[in-house]
Protein backbone atom coordinates (compact mmCIF):
# COMPACT_ATOMS: atom_id res chain seq x y z
CA UNK A 1 0.00 0.00 0.00
CA UNK A 2 1.19 3.49 -0.73
CA UNK A 3 2.69 5.12 2.37
CA UNK A 4 0.49 8.91 1.65
CA UNK A 5 -2.72 6.04 1.34
CA UNK A 6 -1.12 3.95 4.77
CA UNK A 7 -1.25 7.59 6.61
CA UNK A 8 -4.28 8.80 5.65
CA UNK A 9 -6.35 5.75 6.79
CA UNK A 10 -4.56 5.39 10.13
CA UNK A 11 -4.91 8.99 10.53
CA UNK A 12 -8.71 9.09 9.56
CA UNK A 13 -9.31 6.15 11.95
CA UNK A 14 -6.98 7.98 14.41
CA UNK A 15 -8.57 10.99 14.89
CA UNK A 16 -12.16 9.15 14.62
CA UNK A 17 -11.52 6.84 17.90
CA UNK A 18 -10.14 10.37 19.64
CA UNK A 19 -13.09 12.27 18.52
CA UNK A 20 -15.55 9.34 19.87
CA UNK A 21 -13.30 9.30 23.31
CA UNK A 22 -14.01 13.28 23.65
CA UNK A 23 -17.79 13.66 22.67
CA UNK A 24 -19.42 10.17 23.24
CA UNK A 25 -19.38 10.18 27.12
CA UNK A 26 -17.38 10.74 30.24
CA UNK A 27 -16.57 6.58 30.50
CA UNK A 28 -15.30 5.65 26.73
CA UNK A 29 -13.32 8.90 27.54
CA UNK A 30 -11.51 7.45 30.58
CA UNK A 31 -10.88 3.96 28.69
CA UNK A 32 -9.27 5.97 25.88
CA UNK A 33 -7.16 8.31 27.85
CA UNK A 34 -6.68 4.74 29.94
CA UNK A 35 -5.30 2.42 26.96
CA UNK A 36 -3.17 6.02 25.97
CA UNK A 37 -1.19 5.75 28.73
CA UNK A 38 -0.92 1.88 28.97
CA UNK A 39 0.31 2.39 25.66
CA UNK A 40 2.68 5.08 25.84
CA UNK A 41 4.50 3.75 28.73
CA UNK A 42 4.11 0.33 27.08
CA UNK A 43 6.54 2.29 24.30
CA UNK A 44 8.74 4.26 26.32
CA UNK A 45 9.52 1.08 29.13
CA UNK A 46 10.29 -1.15 26.37
CA UNK A 47 13.03 1.19 24.75
CA UNK A 48 16.54 0.62 26.78
CA UNK A 49 17.57 3.87 28.15
CA UNK A 50 20.93 3.40 30.32
CA UNK A 51 20.32 6.25 32.58
CA UNK A 52 17.96 5.32 35.91
CA UNK A 53 17.49 9.51 36.24
CA UNK A 54 16.69 10.01 32.39
CA UNK A 55 14.04 7.25 32.99
CA UNK A 56 12.80 8.74 36.16
CA UNK A 57 12.03 11.94 34.61
CA UNK A 58 10.80 10.42 31.20
CA UNK A 59 7.81 8.55 33.26
CA UNK A 60 7.28 11.90 35.36
CA UNK A 61 6.95 13.99 32.17
CA UNK A 62 4.39 11.55 30.41
CA UNK A 63 2.27 11.33 33.52
CA UNK A 64 2.27 14.81 34.22
CA UNK A 65 0.95 15.37 30.31
CA UNK A 66 -1.78 12.54 30.90
CA UNK A 67 -3.00 14.16 34.09
CA UNK A 68 -3.63 17.50 32.36
CA UNK A 69 -5.03 16.09 29.68
CA UNK A 70 -7.81 14.48 31.76
CA UNK A 71 -8.01 17.60 34.25
CA UNK A 72 -8.75 19.57 31.09
CA UNK A 73 -12.25 17.86 30.83
CA UNK A 74 -12.73 18.41 34.84
CA UNK A 75 -12.02 22.31 34.08
CA UNK A 76 -15.65 23.05 35.26
CA UNK A 77 -15.77 20.32 37.87
CA UNK A 78 -18.57 17.97 35.27
CA UNK A 79 -16.71 16.09 32.64
CA UNK A 80 -16.95 17.31 28.83
CA UNK A 81 -14.36 16.53 26.21
CA UNK A 82 -14.57 20.16 24.48
CA UNK A 83 -11.42 21.76 26.38
CA UNK A 84 -9.45 18.58 25.29
CA UNK A 85 -11.01 19.02 21.76
CA UNK A 86 -10.15 22.54 21.44
CA UNK A 87 -6.67 21.67 22.67
CA UNK A 88 -5.91 19.16 20.06
CA UNK A 89 -7.60 21.16 17.21
CA UNK A 90 -5.21 24.00 18.36
CA UNK A 91 -2.07 20.89 17.97
CA UNK A 92 -3.13 20.02 15.06
CA UNK A 93 -3.17 23.66 13.38
CA UNK A 94 0.60 24.12 14.57
CA UNK A 95 1.03 20.26 12.77
CA UNK A 96 -0.54 21.39 9.60
CA UNK A 97 0.59 24.94 9.18
CA UNK A 98 4.00 23.90 10.12
CA UNK A 99 4.39 21.34 7.73
CA UNK A 100 2.38 23.18 5.14
CA UNK A 101 4.57 26.60 5.35
CA UNK A 102 7.74 24.84 6.23
CA UNK A 103 7.67 21.96 2.71
CA UNK A 104 6.86 25.02 0.73
CA UNK A 105 7.83 29.03 1.83
CA UNK A 106 10.18 27.31 3.50
CA UNK A 107 12.26 25.79 1.13
CA UNK A 108 11.55 28.24 -1.38
CA UNK A 109 13.30 31.04 0.83
CA UNK A 110 15.70 28.52 1.97
CA UNK A 111 14.77 29.11 5.89
CA UNK A 112 16.81 28.56 8.58
CA UNK A 113 16.91 25.43 10.45
CA UNK A 114 14.94 25.60 14.34
CA UNK A 115 17.07 23.26 16.03
CA UNK A 116 18.81 21.47 13.31
CA UNK A 117 20.95 19.25 15.91
CA UNK A 118 17.40 18.10 17.11
CA UNK A 119 15.47 17.89 14.31
CA UNK A 120 16.52 18.91 11.10
CA UNK A 121 13.57 19.25 8.69
CA UNK A 122 12.16 21.69 11.24
CA UNK A 123 12.63 25.57 9.86
CA UNK A 124 11.73 28.92 11.51
CA UNK A 125 9.32 29.31 8.75
CA UNK A 126 7.44 26.36 9.45
CA UNK A 127 7.41 27.42 13.33
CA UNK A 128 5.57 31.34 12.20
CA UNK A 129 3.29 29.33 9.84
CA UNK A 130 2.40 26.58 12.83
CA UNK A 131 2.29 29.71 15.15
CA UNK A 132 -0.58 31.57 12.49
CA UNK A 133 -2.79 28.72 12.15
CA UNK A 134 -2.59 27.64 15.65
CA UNK A 135 -3.77 30.81 16.50
CA UNK A 136 -6.30 31.53 13.82
CA UNK A 137 -7.76 28.03 15.34
CA UNK A 138 -8.51 29.20 18.41
CA UNK A 139 -9.80 32.31 17.55
CA UNK A 140 -11.96 30.79 15.06
CA UNK A 141 -13.31 28.55 17.93
CA UNK A 142 -13.79 31.35 20.29
CA UNK A 143 -15.76 32.99 17.58
CA UNK A 144 -18.10 29.96 17.09
CA UNK A 145 -18.28 29.60 20.50
CA UNK A 146 -16.63 25.96 20.66
CA UNK A 147 -14.04 27.58 22.92
CA UNK A 148 -15.82 29.51 25.79
CA UNK A 149 -12.65 32.02 25.94
CA UNK A 150 -12.71 35.50 24.90
CA UNK A 151 -10.48 36.47 21.91
CA UNK A 152 -7.50 38.02 23.28
CA UNK A 153 -7.38 35.02 26.04
CA UNK A 154 -7.65 32.60 22.80
CA UNK A 155 -4.84 34.18 21.36
CA UNK A 156 -3.06 33.55 24.42
CA UNK A 157 -4.00 30.39 24.89
CA UNK A 158 -3.16 29.53 21.48
CA UNK A 159 0.85 31.17 21.36
CA UNK A 160 1.13 28.74 24.45
CA UNK A 161 -0.48 25.27 23.01
CA UNK A 162 1.81 26.11 19.76
CA UNK A 163 5.34 27.34 21.83
CA UNK A 164 5.08 23.99 24.12
CA UNK A 165 3.46 21.90 21.95
CA UNK A 166 6.96 22.67 19.73
CA UNK A 167 9.22 22.49 22.57
CA UNK A 168 7.49 18.68 22.77
CA UNK A 169 8.16 17.95 19.73
CA UNK A 170 11.80 18.70 20.28
CA UNK A 171 11.99 16.60 23.48
CA UNK A 172 11.39 13.97 21.92
CA UNK A 173 13.19 14.08 18.95
CA UNK A 174 16.02 15.11 21.22
CA UNK A 175 15.36 11.86 23.81
CA UNK A 176 14.41 9.31 20.64
CA UNK A 177 17.88 10.83 18.92
CA UNK A 178 19.96 10.18 21.78
CA UNK A 179 18.80 6.49 22.33
CA UNK A 180 18.98 6.07 19.09
CA UNK A 181 15.52 5.31 17.39
CA UNK A 182 13.38 6.53 14.69
CA UNK A 183 10.18 5.78 16.16
CA UNK A 184 8.45 5.52 19.66
CA UNK A 185 6.74 2.41 18.24
CA UNK A 186 4.57 1.35 15.43
CA UNK A 187 0.93 0.95 16.63
CA UNK A 188 -0.25 3.59 14.08
CA UNK A 189 0.66 2.45 10.70
CA UNK A 190 2.77 4.98 8.93
CA UNK A 191 3.00 7.57 11.86
CA UNK A 192 4.57 5.59 14.45
CA UNK A 193 3.46 5.09 18.22
CA UNK A 194 1.71 6.98 20.33
CA UNK A 195 4.01 8.67 21.83
CA UNK A 196 5.12 9.87 18.29
CA UNK A 197 1.97 11.32 18.08
CA UNK A 198 0.89 12.76 21.48
CA UNK A 199 4.47 14.53 21.57
CA UNK A 200 3.32 17.78 21.16
CA UNK A 201 0.34 16.99 23.27
CA UNK A 202 1.84 16.17 26.23
CA UNK A 203 3.64 19.50 27.30
CA UNK A 204 0.54 21.64 25.42
CA UNK A 205 -2.12 19.97 27.63
CA UNK A 206 -0.23 20.73 30.82
CA UNK A 207 0.60 24.52 29.48
CA UNK A 208 -3.43 24.85 28.89
CA UNK A 209 -3.84 23.62 32.34
CA UNK A 210 -1.70 26.02 33.80
CA UNK A 211 -3.49 28.93 31.23
CA UNK A 212 -7.00 27.99 32.37
CA UNK A 213 -5.73 27.80 36.23
CA UNK A 214 -4.06 31.36 36.37
CA UNK A 215 -6.50 32.63 34.06
CA UNK A 216 -9.34 31.46 36.52
CA UNK A 217 -7.56 33.28 39.26
CA UNK A 218 -7.57 36.66 37.27
CA UNK A 219 -11.37 36.82 36.29
CA UNK A 220 -12.31 35.70 39.72
CA UNK A 221 -9.98 38.42 41.01
CA UNK A 222 -11.78 40.81 38.73
CA UNK A 223 -15.16 39.21 39.18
Amino acid sequence: MNIFVKRTISGAVFVAIMLAGMLINQWLFGILLTLIAVGMFYEYLRIPEKSRTHRIVGIIYILLGLVALNALAFLKGTWSGIPVLCVLIMIWGTDVGGYCIGSTIGKKINSRKLAPEISPNKTWAGFWGGLVCCVAAAVIMSITGLLELPIIAAIVLGIMVHFFGVTGDLIESMWKRRVGIKDSGTIIPGHGGLLDRFDSTLLASYAAWTFYMVYGLITEGFA
